[in-house]
């Protein structure tokens, strides 16, 4: 139920749970092997993709679910007890007790509970997937193309002016990436999604604002979509793997090692490439959002930019600080420094997002409202609700 909030919201951070066909009904079936597929291993049934078992999602089939927010004591670093991840998900749901996760009409009645009015609905098993095909980018191509498929089938890109699922784009082949923004656009798409990090390509990895994306940016920027920027596998394992013997990303599963140097690390990257390899300069109008990244990667690329300005200012178009806070709308994590975030990019660029029903996010959307308790009240209906409305309407 609503909690202290008296206006309906616009949640920037929601998710469903991937039909166990998403990845699969509309792939062709030739490339199937090289793409999804479902397999029974040991008396589990396990996700094939591109021939091996992938474990950025542990139970892909959903079944049991996690309940939302059952990992907040976690994240807001209140585990002083020491207890596993496993422990702290407590019991578990049937998939079947939940048909809000997978059917958009039974999600909007939750939706009419909470008091959410819009929300922007992000993949959980696909933002994991570019990395796992990042060998075959035929078969990511055909992945995707045929997971937007299934969304606009099962979710719409807008559904009833409330729902507003983002399509998943990846870089990997230009003219395939601007073919897939048009055929996204004119079924109605607001946003489109990428996982941060630079784009696998055939001669290695590449930052995402390169030039050679270039076609791929204009469509975008024509078609006015906003872009969203959400966490998932954005392969830094390879990163850490120069420090430590390291595998597959998988969801909650990891060590302090890695979380320590791998945390901000990806989205900093990424914005400091779109900053620094002039993407905003090239495409004046383009507006992204960092989702399920968290904020506090703000306040060090900030300090970054502004010194690196002031030692060679003649490599930039204009000051990249002012680049950032244009261009750049942040989602921030319930335990960050929301007061600071606000501070260096203006409350205009501050998004909120609950991750529901995901067990990180947080049980009752409109709780968000108690992380930002010193901000005036106009600031909150931005923060909570206009803010996110602004990026699913066309750019001016």
């Amino acid at each position: 139920m609503p909690s202290q909030v008296d206006f309906s919201v616009f949640d920037a951070d929601n998710h469903y749970y991937e039909a166990e066909d998403a990845f699969i009904r509309h792939v062709p079936k030739a490339l199937r092997k090289r793409c999804m597929q479902w397999a029974v291993i040991d008396g589990k049934k396990r996700l094939l993709v591109g021939g091996a078992v992938n474990r950025f999602i542990p139970n892909p089939t959903w079944d049991p679910v996690a309940k939302p927010g059952s990992l907040q004591a976690y994240f807001r670093g209140r585990n002083g007890e020491g207890v596993d991840v496993k422990t702290m998900f407590g019991e578990l749901d049937p998939l079947s007790s939940r048909p809000e996760y997978q059917d958009r009409d039974a999600r909007m009645r939750v939706m009419d509970e909470q008091g959410v009015e819009g929300a922007l609905f992000f993949p959980t098993l696909g933002v994991g997937m570019q990395q796992s095909l990042a060998g075959d980018h035929e078969a990511m191509v055909a992945a995707f193309k045929g997971f937007n498929r299934w969304m606009a089938e099962d979710w719409g890109f807008a559904y009833k002016g409330r729902i507003f699922a983002a399509p998943m784009l990846t870089l990997v082949d230009v003219d395939a990436a601007v073919a897939e923004v048009d055929w996204c656009a004119e079924r109605g798409a607001r946003m489109v999604c990428m996982v941060p990090g630079p784009v696998p390509t055939a001669t290695g990895s590449l930052s995402p604002a390169w030039p050679t994306f270039d076609r791929v940016w204009q469509r975008i920027e024509e078609h006015g979509l906003a872009v969203g920027i959400h966490g998932g596998d954005a392969g830094h394992g390879a990163h850490v793997s120069r420090w430590q013997p390291t595998g597959e990303m998988e969801a909650f599963r990891g060590n302090p090692f890695t979380m320590v140097v791998s945390h901000n690390r990806t989205i900093y990257d990424t914005m400091a490439a779109f900053v620094c390899h002039g993407l905003f300069d090239r495409f004046p109008k383009l507006r992204v959002a960092s989702i399920e990244t968290g904020g506090m990667y703000v306040p060090p690329l900030i300090e970054e930019l502004t010194s690196t300005y002031r030692k060679m200012p003649q490599e930039f178009r204009r000051d990249p600080v002012d680049s950032f806070k244009e261009h750049v709308w942040v989602s921030p994590y319930y335990e960050d420094d929301i007061a600071l975030i606000a501070e260096l990019i203006g409350v205009t660029h501050v998004l909120f997002g609950s991750d529901y029903p995901h067990a990180e996010g947080l049980e009752n959307p409109t709780d968000f409202i108690h992380d930002i308790p010193k901000f005036a009240a106009d600031d909150v209906k931005l923060i909570m609700r206009d803010n996110g409305w602004s990026l699913v309407r066309p750019a001016a």
